[in-house]
């Protein structure tokens, strides 16, 4: 739905059915005040009229929703002197952390006011200001909770994270607080996710320990994951006022993710979801990833389905593995539900790129932009490594490669070859395929059956017909 400065209103949305089969993304309820306050709109009322902005999207999350006509009519009464449009965006195409410039676009706007959650995966079409919720945090609490980690602190670096409802409260004051609660060799103050974009702690330190001032939610995991404490992981839930430690990389999860690399491995078609349309060089891993795909012989579907689930999914049923190409938040770490398994764009590229071959990461990889040439976690794809045979270590069973290389393109042996290589791919056990399928629809029987007698139809209404 939409709201404008001359108090209009006209409806841009999804299909009937999308609302009731959208997982609802859930956080800490907030507040009116916590999500639009007096700094919240001196800052956007400043951004739009510095920059000239006519057409402004509002861009909340779900459990922002019952908040959004109030911040729209208080924004749209800032802003009347400056004939300035105001829209909400009610439904997001993908994830509510990306910005919808897709959706934004139908009511040509020319600037977009995200909420809440946030990747801050770089838009590529509209300009972005991001307006994070302001959530009360019992300073003296939390550094009653930290002293406990005074010991294990000292002549160590450690590095605290503020979540997104905490980052208003970054400063020289809450340094130095956190410093005296926890006395350690180096203190390291971060935001996440990070206003710039990138964090100045990217470097692995083994002696590391990190505190996440948020609740345990998704945030959390991408970067624990991305980042993670050698010695320790703490989470601080302001919520609940309560310290715990965490430790994400689990011999359980390592085990599941690395099967599930094996299975892409063994994959004879890869379906390569793409999750967004706006974060910059999904094109670019696309063909990234049909080129490994390619060159072991493996087939590639493109596939856009909006948000996934495994009604959607199960659509596929000559999809052996689906590859996700989202935003670092949108990332699938468990899809039990789901018919075939999904991975990530990093976990594909350990199972495709040989180069990862016996390499295990010291961190995982959310951001797909970070596997680029210009990428931290680049490594040259050389399709003359792949190895001719390959064992599965899920059924046991030889894998062929196909490596036509340049020189040998016209050599009639080694095209023999290839389609020998592929030919054994095809007689494998691939599962239930659409000639598999036993069912055929109803047999009309034509000719063989007499034709039914006609009768008299219902008619009206089923509270009464007219024949009754």
């Amino acid at each position: 739905m939409s709201s404008s400065a001359t108090g209009t209103a006209s409806a841009f949305s999804s299909s009937d059915t999308a609302a009731l089969e959208r997982n609802t993304e859930t956080e800490q309820a907030v507040t009116f005040d916590q999500i639009w306050n007096e700094n919240h709109r001196k800052v956007s009322g400043d951004w739009i009229r510095q920059n000239g902005y006519k057409r402004v999207c509002l861009q909340f999350p779900d459990d922002y929703l019952p908040h959004s006509n109030a911040i729209s009519v208080a924004l749209t009464e800032l802003l009347a002197s400056e004939d300035v449009k105001v829209f909400i965006l009610a439904d997001t195409t993908y994830g509510s952390c990306c910005v919808d410039e897709i959706a934004a676009a139908h009511v040509e706007a020319d600037s977009v006011i995200h909420f809440g959650n946030a990747c801050r995966s770089r838009a590529t079409r509209l300009p972005v200001l991001y307006l994070y919720p302001e959530m009360p945090l019992e300073v003296s609490a939390l550094l009653e909770k930290l002293q406990t980690l005074r010991l294990e602190s000292k002549e160590r670096e450690v590095c605290v994270y503020l979540d997104i409802g905490y980052q208003n409260l970054e400063g020289e004051e809450l340094r130095k607080q956190l410093e005296e609660a926890l006395q350690p060799k180096n203190l390291l103050l971060e935001l996440f996710p990070p206003i710039g974009g990138e964090s100045s702690t990217n470097a692995t330190n083994l002696e590391r320990i990190c505190i996440f001032i948020g609740a345990d939610n998704q945030r959390f995991a991408n970067l624990s994951l991305t980042a993670p404490a050698a010695v320790q992981w703490y989470v601080y839930d302001g919520a609940a006022a309560t310290l715990s430690s965490k430790n994400p990389l689990t011999a359980q999860y390592i085990r599941r993710r690395y099967f599930h690399i094996e299975k892409c491995k063994d994959a004879q078609t890869l379906g390569l979801i793409v999750a967004t349309l706006t974060a910059e060089g999904y094109l670019d891993v696309v063909a990234r990833l049909q080129t490994m795909a390619k060159g072991r012989g493996i087939k590639t579907q493109l596939i856009s389905v909006g948000r996934i689930n495994p009604a959607k999914l199960a659509n596929f049923l000559e999809i052996d593995c689906f590859v996700l190409i989202g935003c670092p938040f949108n990332n699938m770490y468990d899809s039990k539900e789901y018919y075939k398994p999904i991975v990530s764009v990093f976990e594909a590229e350990m199972a495709l790129n040989p180069a990862w071959h016996m390499r295990y990461p010291e961190a995982y990889v959310t951001d797909f932009k970070q596997l680029l040439p210009e990428g931290r976690s680049f490594l040259a794809f050389d399709v003359e490594a792949i190895p001719e045979n390959d064992v599965s270590l899920v059924s046991g069973k030889l894998r062929g490669a196909v490596n036509e290389s340049l020189e040998t393109a016209g050599d009639p042996a080694s095209l023999a070859l290839a389609t020998q290589a592929k030919m054994a791919l095809m007689t494998t056990d691939t599962g239930l395929s659409f000639e598999d399928r036993t069912w055929q629809g109803l047999d009309p029987a034509l000719g063989q059956t007499e034709p039914a007698q006609l009768q008299q139809g219902l008619s009206g209404i089923p509270i009464k017909y007219t024949h009754q």
